[in-house]
Parts: structure tokens; sequence; C-alpha cells
């Protein structure tokens, strides 16, 4: 399956919400949709679903779908985070004289091997959980059963790495890459790059969600994709499934938002610049009403229309 796009056309998404968002928007969350049905019917008899993507890529609520749908079959499904396998902070690798948490040595990969092995041969397993706030993982802290027909989806940066599933029957292992695959375009112009887009909705998210400042989450931009396409992108080929999580009418929802972080950026601060293209950018879509974000949708992980900050 390779459900991609390779642009959106602005003009044409901006006429099409103009006459009736709600269509536009079920189209785009239909596709979606659809990709995720797509990849439950795809699952047969693998047991162990390595479910990996960029940051801001939609990587948690796609697992979660996935899962959910696979129980709507009636078989058990659980998911579980690679972060939980972090070795403790200690006993982080150090790369050129620096502690280095992004690579998957930082993972504890003995473990997870044992954890996999576990689930496949007997559906049970207990898993660790990581205290990111003192830096110590836990071991056997819960315990999973999901029997002899269930699938249990790991999600994380590094699910694709080869190290992962080294000696691992690939026959039980479905390997998915979740991104968005598409930008935006006005008359074959690129406006906002699929890669630009992500940030976009990485900007959003960390201003409520972390209570990130704009400038904060752009100086650490550079870095995430440096790692990104060092650690992450070279193993995307190896995936089974590509899901593409770009939602058309995805930057006319977030571009007030977008907007008005962006223009906090004061004039002597070093991205004020770069603040100010990105306005640029963002100023080719027409706001839509928040109101229209669907209850379900994977953009609620990037956006809280709840929150006292949004609007």
């Amino acid at each position: 399956m390779n459900e991609s796009r390779v642009s959106y056309d602005i003009t044409y998404i901006s006429n099409e919400l103009s006459a009736d968002p709600n269509k536009t928007i079920s189209e785009a969350e239909n596709f979606y949709g659809k990709q995720i049905k797509d990849t439950v019917n795809s699952v047969g008899s693998h047991k162990i679903i390595l479910l990996s993507g960029p940051s801001g890529s939609g990587k948690t609520t796609t697992a979660n779908k996935i899962c959910e749908g696979i129980r709507n079959y009636g078989h058990r499904c659980e998911v579980v985070s690679l972060d939980d396998f972090y070795h403790n902070r200690e006993n982080l690798p150090i790369i050129n004289g620096k502690v280095n948490a992004e690579v998957v040595e930082a993972l504890k990969v003995s473990l997870i091997h044992k954890t996999i092995e576990s689930l496949i041969s007997t559906g049970r397993s207990s898993l660790p959980k990581y205290d990111f706030f003192t830096g110590m993982r836990t071991d056997d802290a819960t315990e999973i059963d999901v029997g002899s027909d269930g699938i249990v989806i790991f999600e994380g940066i590094h699910a694709l790495n080869p190290k992962i599933n080294k000696d691992i029957n690939k026959d039980d292992i479905l390997e998915i890459y979740v991104s968005p695959h598409s930008g935006f375009m006005i008359n074959d112009e690129d406006i906002l790059t699929k890669r630009e887009a992500r940030f976009i909705r990485r900007l959003v998210r960390d201003s409520w969600s972390r209570n990130t400042a704009p400038e904060k989450t752009m100086a650490m931009w550079p870095v995430v994709c440096e790692g990104e396409d060092t650690l992450i992108r070279p193993f995307s080929g190896l995936a089974d499934i590509r899901i593409n999580t770009t939602h058309s009418y995805e930057p006319f929802l977030m571009k007030n938002k977008a907007i008005s972080l962006l223009s906090s950026i004061q004039k002597e601060n070093e991205y004020f610049d770069l603040a100010n293209k990105y306005i640029v950018k963002l100023n080719h879509f027409t706001q839509i009403d928040i109101s229209l974000l669907p209850k379900d949708s994977l953009l609620r992980e990037f956006i809280n229309p709840s929150h006292k900050d949004y609007i």
C-alpha cells in the first residue's frame, strides 16, 4: 500500500472549503481513515507491528487508531511505546563527548527483543516504564496479555531500525512508516513543504501541550530534522506500509494560531526573519473555524480547541 499525494493545490482547497467546508474536511478525514482501514485489513497473521515516523507525524494517534480497528475485528491489541525502554539516564550512550538520547543505542534493545519474543511465543510479557523526570526505567512495571491471536503495536522513532527486529521471524512482524507525505502549492510553486507543514504542527502543539515558546521550537527544529535524516528516514524504505497523515485542510485550521505564535517573536531575536518567512507562507491560507475540527481527527494530537490559549 502506498497512499500518497505529491502536493495539495492551495487555491483549489481554499475554494472547496469556501463552497462546502464540511465536505472538504470529511474527504480529508476519509483519505486518512481509508489508510487506517486498509492497514488493519493487512495485519493478517502478524503478531507484532513496528510503527515509526518523524516528529509531528501523528504516530501516537495512528497507532491507537490501528489498534482500535484491530479490536473491532475481535482481536486483542495493545500499543507499547519504545520510549519506555530507554536506558537509565546515567547509562545513556556518550557520543563525541556528549550524552546522546537520540540514537537507537539509548534504548535497551536486548529488553525490546526479549519482550517481542515473549509476546510472539506466549502472547504475554512484562513491560518497563520510563520516568522522564527522574531518568529511571522500572522493569516489570506492568503486564500485557493479548492471548494467542492478539497483536501488539510498538510505536517509536526507532521502530524500523534493523537492530530492533534483529533475529526475529519477519513473518511475525508488520512494519509501518507514518509521516505527512504531501505539501501545499500554488501554480506548481511550493508554498509549504511537507516538512514545513510538520513544523507548523509541532509549533502549535508544543505551545499548549508543553508550554514551549515558539523561538525554542524553532531553535530545536534543525536538530530534530538532522536526527530524522540520519536515524529515521534511512529505514523508511523497509516499511511494508506507508501512511500519509497530511490532511488537506490542516494549514487552514492552524493558520491564525501559528501566525500568532510566530508574531510574538521579537525583532531582536535571531529567529525573527525566519518567523516572518513562515508568516508569509501561512498568509496564503484562509483560516477556517476551529469548531469544524472533527472530534476524532488525528489533528487533535496537535490542536486543542478547548485550551484557553488556542484562539
